[in-house]
């Protein structure tokens, strides 16, 4: 594989004149239609209902965000980021990978993962394919959200997750489960019907706890080569994320922003943004990599 600053010189030389007059372009468009709207939406208020400071304020806010999530010059830009840029990291980390943008993960595999009970699930930027030729994968940005309904009608949402979520077939089944989490204490509670189990390694135990029900299988799988590098993603990247590795399933996902997508306010080619896109993604790939081949080597 190249070295990230190969690959950020091959998508600057490739992508960066046309992305970067796109993005400036867009930037100012955004900018004009945003005061035309905030004159709107302030004058015509003060005209008619001088009085209606709320109201003012209401329309205000209204507008602008409006204006901002259905911004056409914004939408252009960002899909012609994502058919270059996000494309081509994906293709380097691994050239049996393809992207969808407007695909997604389906909440039936996310559901299978056993992280979290939710009442909405989102997800976009679905990238699926073979990792190495060799392992079913398949990758999104999910939201889960719990929506709170009060005695009096009113309605709350919280976010549960949002960040990346990656679920893999391998050929063994291990005819067990484990779950690596990194929350400590109370999500144990949700985890009854497994047994935390106390690792040999107390480094990896200070960022997480592993249940299972075969302490003798998840030793085996977890060797010391797999928790150093889990530990050191950890401490690295300062990331979130946990595990389930179920019969002949393997889960992950990785809290964070939205992952994949431009910004107007940034150079197109920012450099530690895209880095950050690269690293995540390739974790992912090379954690598939490695629990892979534990299962083969050790026939589990």
């Amino acid at each position: 594989m190249k070295d990230f600053n190969e690959i950020y010189k091959q998508i600057y030389d490739n992508y960066y004149s046309e992305l970067e007059s796109l993005r400036k372009k867009a930037f100012s468009n955004s900018l004009k239609l945003i005061c035309c709207t905030l004159i709107i939406g302030l004058v015509l208020p003060l005209i008619f209902l001088k009085e209606a400071l709320i109201f003012t304020i209401f329309i205000v806010f209204f507008i602008t965000t409006f204006t901002l999530a259905l911004n056409p010059f914004g939408k252009k830009y960002n899909e012609k980021y994502k058919k270059t840029v996000i494309t081509t990291l994906i293709h380097e980390c691994d050239n049996n990978l393809k992207y969808d943008p407007n695909s997604k993960i389906s909440s039936h595999i996310y559901d299978d993962a056993e992280f979290e009970k939710y009442d909405e699930y989102n997800a976009n930027d679905y990238i699926y394919g073979k990792i190495n030729g060799i392992i079913d994968f398949e990758l999104g940005d999910v939201r889960t959200v719990d929506v709170h309904r009060d005695s009096d009608g009113h309605t709350s949402r919280t976010t549960l997750f949002s960040g990346l979520f990656s679920a893999s077939t391998f050929n063994t089944n291990i005819n067990g489960k484990i779950k690596i989490r990194s929350d400590k204490g109370w999500l144990g509670k949700l985890l009854s019907d497994q047994e935390l189990m106390k690792m040999d390694s107390q480094e990896f135990e200070k960022y997480f706890d592993v249940y299972t029900s075969d302490k003798i299988l998840a030793m085996r799988i977890l060797t010391s080569d797999i928790m150093d590098f889990l530990i050191t993603y950890k401490k690295d990247k300062k990331r979130k994320f946990e595990i389930t590795l179920k019969n002949h399933k393997f889960y992950i996902r990785l809290h964070s922003a939205d992952m994949f997508e431009s910004t107007l306010s940034k150079k197109s080619m920012d450099f530690s943004t895209l880095q950050q896109y690269f690293d995540t993604l390739n974790f992912m790939c090379d954690l598939n990599k490695k629990i892979y081949n534990v299962l083969s080597e050790k026939n589990i």
